[in-house]
């Protein structure tokens, strides 16, 4: 039996969801099923092709290519040299801000590991994942670190406008502070601006707003605590801002075309 609190595919903010190795042979032809969670291969070795949203990348050792959630890309071995590579599929609340900070996308997928310093952070995952049947807090520090690479390069490519750092301020504030009666004014009293401002600038930079940006974080948790099976509708909604189950039932549904307990009963 595996402690919960020790299991890392049950944390909100960044959970591993599966770990591999691979070496192809060169005329692998490779059917790839579409994942609910994000997903890293890693080319520890030798070369091969990706095809991914109408574009096509020549990768070798060294190489990140991220597919997003429900992506159907393809991707082949080099047939003289074909490669050798690692994956890892996480999710969580924070994947995607951390996504986002690496500047990986649909449309920039490849991310090129030139000093080769990625490829200790897979392995140490996929050995620890292997040798326990799970993946414990030291998985989960290795992916932390991993994304701190990412991050680090990914922040390296550009200056934030001063817009873009109060948006990303006000992300911060309401990915830490969702569960409690949360309003944009206070939001917006945190990063230090009004909250006719806060609106504007997250209209024009992210064709959102502050409320949905918070719903959507809310409903994200919700739906991370629903798959644990430990708590309570109730007890979720409290968990993520809502003292009111009904409310909270009513915002969910609203949200995802189902009340939370359907979506439970239909598995999603």
């Amino acid at each position: 039996m595996v402690n919960k609190l020790l299991d890392a595919s049950t944390y909100l903010e960044l959970n591993l969801k599966e770990s591999g190795r691979e070496i192809c042979l060169p005329d692998k032809v490779f059917e790839f099923t579409p994942k609910t969670y994000h997903l890293f291969h890693y080319v520890s070795s030798g070369k091969g092709t990706l095809v991914y949203e109408g574009k096509t990348y020549h990768l070798h050792k060294g190489d990140l290519f991220y597919f997003a959630p429900k992506a159907n890309p393809h991707y082949t071995p080099d047939h003289d040299d074909p490669w050798s590579y690692l994956w890892l599929g996480f999710d969580g609340a924070n994947a995607s801000v951390f996504l986002m900070m690496a500047g990986l996308s649909n449309h920039n997928p490849v991310y090129h590991d030139e000093e080769h310093r990625l490829k200790e952070f897979f392995d140490g995952i996929y050995n620890a994942y292997v040798s326990k049947g799970f993946f414990d807090l030291y998985c989960l520090g290795q992916a932390y670190a991993l994304f701190g690479i990412l991050c680090g390069k990914g922040g390296e490519s550009k200056s934030l406008s001063l817009a873009e750092a109060h948006i990303n301020a006000a992300k911060e504030y309401i990915q830490n502070n969702y569960q409690f009666n949360l309003s944009v004014e206070d939001v917006a009293h945190n990063v230090g601006v009004t909250s006719n401002y806060l609106a504007n600038i997250f209209a024009e930079h992210e064709q959102s707003s502050p409320k949905k940006y918070l719903t959507k974080v809310r409903m994200e948790n919700a739906v991370l605590l629903l798959k644990t099976g430990v708590y309570k509708i109730s007890e979720i909604g409290k968990r993520c801002g809502y003292q009111n189950q009904l409310h909270f039932s009513s915002e969910f549904k609203k949200y995802y075309g189902v009340s939370p307990r359907d979506f439970l009963k239909e598995g999603q």
